[in-house]
């Protein structure tokens, strides 16, 4: 091959790889990109990105200036700009408001040396190194919760139309006394399993004690089970046991530990959450009440605004606003670096707990993005992170409310009872002293007339009541020496500052 084919082939590869590179980076120089992203980039994002980006969701006009192929592309009136030509780019002649009918953006107009950035920009050939497509605008794929409830298993309405599945007998016998049985049943010979045998009451008894409060039997309460030839001993022993208070401590600790119970923060001194115990106690009874449930969730999430709170019949205590306890309990970092970043990762805690406890979902993937799984968008997160922002933290009393209110009338009533008498010993003791005032000050500047100035006066609080001047005047006019050698220390250093 000769040189000059080998030449002219070379040329012409290169000018194919030429054509094929992206428009806006044929040579762009390093300068001009970098006029781009200092000027241009930020220059469309603060003024054009709200009406004119993907995120924006509906464009104004089909027109995206978010990225390169957007711009160049244009919306509903064509191509945005002309690379090269700014008088014939519409993205000029909008921000020029030329146009009556062009101007953007629509309330204010850009500065002029913004305009000039812009004009620069495309006769440099508008540079621009955004390499990503624009977004099919009509087709968008916006969050669709409809959408993702209807795919979701766990979405899906309870259906109360199933019937149990047919199941063979189990030796002979029904195994199944339930509909739940069926149910369990049916999978376990779909799998090629047969139920376990009936457990001996001896080890009924030690599961029940085991699950229900966490302690075993005594022997005593073994070999009573056992002799018990009752129908109902089944149900005895359970019904004993929901009403023993162990039972509160043995099931409240799996909520304690839903809700990340602790009595520290977890973090280098791993310094104590004041009053957290009274959380623990708090769930401990409500277990031990059978509160129910819905009543439980509404004093977690708001107890301390119940009108009507419920009382404990022992201690009189408001129940209701130790619920709402709950919220500031948790890891926490002592004396954080970055407070914003502090507070918002509590509040992200809060909403994880939150979440997880009474919807039984991971809301926390939403902090950064909407769910890839569950009907929950990044929206949904920061409109719960603002409710729990403007939610503070505050001290309440839960003593009882009736207490507290028999406190504050009986305080009240003693107030009205003896205010007017303190008003009127006030004015009383206040008159006396007044009048007694044109006694003490003549006499202190008489006394102060009479004892020279300079290096040998007494210096201020030398006139105590032992001083000769003073004791013979109060002696004289029946004052109280005190009092007289205090005036004197006063109107002694008054002089001296004048």
């Amino acid at each position: 091959m000769t040189f000059d084919r080998v030449f002219f082939r070379s040329l012409a590869a290169l000018g194919l790889a030429w054509a094929a590179w992206p428009s806006g980076l044929v040579a762009a120089e390093p300068e001009e990109i970098e006029f781009f992203e200092n000027h241009i980039r930020p220059l469309l994002a603060q003024n054009c990105y709200k009406c004119h980006s993907k995120e924006a969701g509906k464009a104004k006009g089909e027109l995206l200036l978010d990225t390169r192929e957007g711009l160049r592309k244009g919306g509903d009136s064509g191509p945005a700009i002309v690379p090269g030509n700014p008088k014939a780019s519409r993205l000029i002649q909008a921000v020029s408001y030329d146009n009556d009918d062009l101007q953007m953006p629509p309330k204010t107009k850009l500065p002029q040396e913004a305009i000039d950035k812009l004009t620069r920009w495309i006769v440099m050939g508008a540079p621009d190194p955004r390499v990503g497509k624009t977004a099919n605008i009509t087709d968008k794929d916006a969050f669709d919760i409809a959408r993702r409830k209807t795919e979701h298993w766990a979405w899906q309405p309870v259906r109360r139309d199933v019937r149990p599945p047919p199941v063979e007998p189990v030796g002979g016998a029904d195994w199944a006394n339930t509909a739940v049985d069926r149910f369990i049943l049916a999978r376990l010979q779909a799998a090629g399993l047969s139920p376990s045998a009936a457990a001996t009451r001896r080890t009924r008894v030690r599961r029940l004690h085991f699950d229900l409060i966490g302690l075993p039997p005594t022997p005593e309460e073994v070999e009573a089970f056992v002799a018990d030839a009752s129908p109902n001993a089944y149900e005895n022993l359970v019904e004993r046991l929901l009403t023993s208070p162990h039972f509160g401590e043995r099931w409240g600790q799996h909520w304690l530990d839903l809700v990340r119970f602790a009595e520290t923060r977890g973090h280098e001194s791993d310094f104590p959450i004041p009053e957290a115990y009274r959380y623990r106690n708090y769930v401990v009874r409500a277990f031990n009440a059978d509160v129910p449930y819905d009543d439980f969730v509404v004093e977690h999430i708001a107890g301390d605004l119940v009108e009507n709170p419920r009382i404990d019949p022992a201690t009189r205590w408001n129940e209701s606003a130790q619920g709402a306890g709950f919220w500031h309990l948790g890891e926490a970092t002592h004396s954080p670096v970055d407070i914003r970043g502090d507070e918002c990762n509590r509040v992200h805690n809060q909403i994880d707990v939150y979440s997880k406890a009474f919807l039984g979902l991971t809301v926390g993937c939403a902090r950064c993005h909407d769910h890839k799984f569950d009907a929950i968008s990044t929206r949904d997160y920061y409109a719960l992170a603002g409710y729990l922002q403007s939610s503070g933290y505050h001290l309440k009393d839960v003593s009882d409310p009736a207490a507290q209110t028999a406190a504050h009338n009986k305080l009240a009533r003693l107030r009205a009872e003896s205010e007017a008498g303190l008003i009127k010993e006030f004015a009383s003791s206040v008159e006396t002293k007044v009048s007694r005032l044109a006694d003490y000050l003549p006499v202190a500047a008489e006394i102060l007339r009479n004892i020279p100035e300079g290096k040998d006066a007494p210096k201020p609080g030398d006139y105590i009541a032992s001083h000769p001047a003073v004791q013979e005047a109060a002696k004289a006019l029946n004052l109280q020496p005190e009092k007289l050698a205090a005036w004197v220390a006063y109107l002694d250093k008054a002089r001296g500052n004048a």
